[in-house]
């Protein structure tokens, strides 16, 4: 996943999922400023569409989930 400077993004923390906000250094370094933890995947990026501004294609995610 590319994800721009100010972006939210998650991944696995821990035992659990964690969410972070990209920030580009400079010089082709990045960090990542923690804002929290996510008991599931699904609630992870359900989140990270909300803080990103993202609209989630429920249609999509129907179809995946019945597969």
């Amino acid at each position: 996943m590319i994800v721009s400077d100010g972006q939210y993004y998650y991944r696995p923390h821990r035992r659990l999922w964690g969410i972070w906000q990209h920030h580009e250094e400079g010089n082709g370094f990045s960090s990542g400023t923690f804002i929290k933890d996510c008991p599931t995947k699904e609630e992870a990026r359900k989140e990270v569409y909300r803080l990103n501004g993202w609209i989630i294609n429920e249609k999509k995610d129907k179809k995946q989930s019945e597969a």
